[in-house]
């Protein structure tokens, strides 16, 4: 079983160098071990399984339960986007580093502001995630005008997601920092500040489109979402 790597990777949109990481369960273990944090699936009963070929809600499916074979050093799934921002700060303060996050509660939502300089953990932006994937055969994003979307529910996507490229049930897929629409221009900005509540890119490994060629899995997900296909990794500012 491949164990957790963490490896510096430079990005073709920067020069700046990057650990990475994918999450592991033993990681989140600790965490929710020292924290007693309740993930949101676990919150609202809303974990997604992919059971003979569609999406069904398992009330007791969870990150400790996500009806697949894991071991520790596995990539946790299972997770929401909030779940893994939480573990961020956590691991950020666990190894004695300045919070990449912080929070302003306004009247109806939760502004997360992020310090892409500080010296902690935090999601990738979607053009890192890119970056710390350049070495396969993905393509970067490209731009997809509306009359071009390819949005395909019918029974991929679990629920709360929606796709521009890719969605199949099987593809293993990873948070990114960045808010937005599906076909939005490729994570063109850092979002310093955004909703708790925004949509959130999610990626995935390449996959064959329609034409043939090779492209990424990309889509939208409520950041809330938590399904078996679904983690996240970190990286660490310098």
């Amino acid at each position: 079983m491949r164990t957790r790597e963490e490896t510096a990777v430079t990005s073709k949109c920067s020069e700046d160098h990057m650990d990475e990481c994918r999450v592991t369960v033993g990681e989140f273990r600790e965490f929710v071990r020292r924290t007693a944090y309740i993930t949101d699936c676990e919150k609202h009963d809303s974990g997604w399984i992919f059971v003979k070929g569609k999406w069904q809600k398992k009330y007791d499916a969870s990150w400790d339960n996500p009806y697949i074979d894991q071991e520790e050093q596995d990539p946790v799934v299972l997770v929401s986007w909030h779940d893994a921002v939480m573990f961020a700060n956590w691991k950020s303060a666990r190894d004695g580093l300045t919070q990449a996050y912080s929070f302003m509660k306004t009247h109806d939502d939760c502004i997360v502001g992020v310090d892409p300089s500080a010296a902690g953990y935090r999601l990738p932006t979607e053009r890192e995630w890119e970056a710390a994937n350049c070495d396969s055969a993905v393509a970067l994003v490209r731009p997809v005008t509306p009359s071009k979307q390819r949005f395909n529910q019918s029974g991929q996507g679990f629920p709360g997601a929606r796709w521009s490229q890719g969605g199949a049930a099987a593809e293993r897929l990873e948070w990114c920092w960045d808010p937005g629409e599906p076909a939005a221009s490729g994570g063109g900005g850092n979002h310093a500040d955004s909703g708790f509540t925004e949509a959130r890119i999610c990626r995935g490994d390449s996959v064959v489109g329609p034409d043939g060629r090779l492209e990424v899995s990309r889509g939208t997900c409520d950041p809330f979402s938590a399904a078996t296909t679904l983690g996240f990794r970190l990286i660490r500012g310098t």
